[in-house]
């Protein structure tokens, strides 16, 4: 009896520790400047909670598995811890790292998988309102793409892709909206807070006459100038910029909600994500009490944003005498073009990142 007792304890000893050896970990190996989402757990140390769906507004995250492999996820982003050496990627930026020993890694996003071949690669995981748009590039080594069960391609160093759906079918294309496909790898960058300080656009309505909109999520509406999200980030259906219409400048609005003494613009450019076709080249700011008469603040230009791949792009400042005003207008009256493209085409327009609104 006792012997039979004592089976029966390292059977289930055994079974305890199988069942162990199947839950998912992860862990937090480093924060920065992230803002949960209400109601989302918020592990910033230790454990990841397996089978939660988490979600980030802001900053990032990285995350290390047992094998070795990091992912670092970029907010706004929706996320799960599924299984060992996985994670679903519902929305938002994710870079992976594995290193030797750690192939077979894999991301499921709401397009399809990813399979880690031993290799550094980006994801972006939007929609286009209708269907799930993933963008990925690998940055070494190769990928394995399974759009379906019964479809895989390997992506190799350098190669990007656009993961879609076109009549139906999931469909993986080179470049989006007549532009190649371009992620950062977000592994190597660190993102602290901004400096909002005193910020009194951070947030508040915008509104133009118009904006860019493309197939494949590629949207680009004036509310994304407030929405403190920098350096031409986010995904297809939720880019953190505004681009104009084709082919003009554009102008766009900010209601401050309410009369406020301001001194001082502080503008980020746009490049439209290393394309070059798009941006803030000259501009006229006008200030106003009733969105109805204008009065000008100031008349200034602004440099092409040639920073590097995963580098900031920086703020320049504009002064001048602090005056009340509710509503500040920006007009673009000259916007930077492609420069290999011809003069007349129709893909280039202005456009800008983000607006600060300061009293001085």
């Amino acid at each position: 009896m006792a012997v039979a007792a004592l089976l029966a304890l390292l059977v289930s000893l055994a079974g305890f520790f199988a069942m162990r050896s199947r839950v998912p970990v992860a862990r937090v190996l480093e924060v920065g400047g992230i803002s949960w989402t209400e109601g989302s757990a918020a592990p910033e140390s230790g454990r990841v909670p397996a089978a939660v769906p988490l979600e980030f507004g802001r900053g990032y995250l990285r995350l290390g598995f047992p094998s070795g492999a990091e992912v670092t996820l970029e907010g706004p982003c929706r996320f799960r811890l599924d299984e060992n050496e996985a994670l679903s990627v519902l929305h938002g930026r994710a870079s992976v790292h594995t290193p030797e020993g750690a192939e077979g890694f894999r991301i499921d996003t709401p397009g399809g998988r990813f399979v880690d071949l031993g290799t550094e690669f980006g994801l972006a995981v939007g929609s286009d309102g209708s269907a799930p748009v993933v963008l990925t590039e690998v940055f070494k080594g190769e990928v394995e793409v399974q759009s379906s069960p019964r479809d895989s391609t390997r992506l190799t160093v350098g190669e990007s892709r656009a993961l879609v759906r076109e009549s139906g079918r999931p469909t993986l294309l080179a470049s989006l909206d007549e532009s190649p496909v371009t992620l950062v790898n977000h592994r190597e960058v660190r993102r602290g807070s901004s400096a909002e300080d005193g910020n009194l656009a951070l947030g508040k309505p915008v509104f133009s006459p118009g904006y860019c909109t493309r197939p494949h999520g590629s949207v680009f509406p004036p509310d994304n100038l407030t929405d403190g999200r920098l350096d031409d980030g986010g995904v297809p259906g939720d880019w953190s910029f505004w681009l104009a219409p084709d082919g003009v400048g554009g102008e766009f609005t900010v209601d401050l909600l309410k009369v406020e003494t301001v001194g001082r613009l502080s503008l980020q450019n746009t490049d439209n994500r290393g394309i070059g076709d798009r941006g803030t080249a000259a501009f006229e700011a006008y200030g106003s009490l009733d969105n109805k008469s204008f009065f000008p603040l100031v008349a200034a230009e602004l440099p092409r944003v040639v920073a590097e791949r995963g580098e900031g792009f920086p703020f320049h400042d504009f002064h001048f005498d602090p005056v009340g005003v509710r509503y500040v207008k920006i007009v673009v009256i000259r916007h930077f073009r492609h420069p290999a493209r011809a003069a007349d085409d129709p893909h280039q327009s202005g456009g800008l990142n983000e607006i600060r609104i300061f009293a001085r």
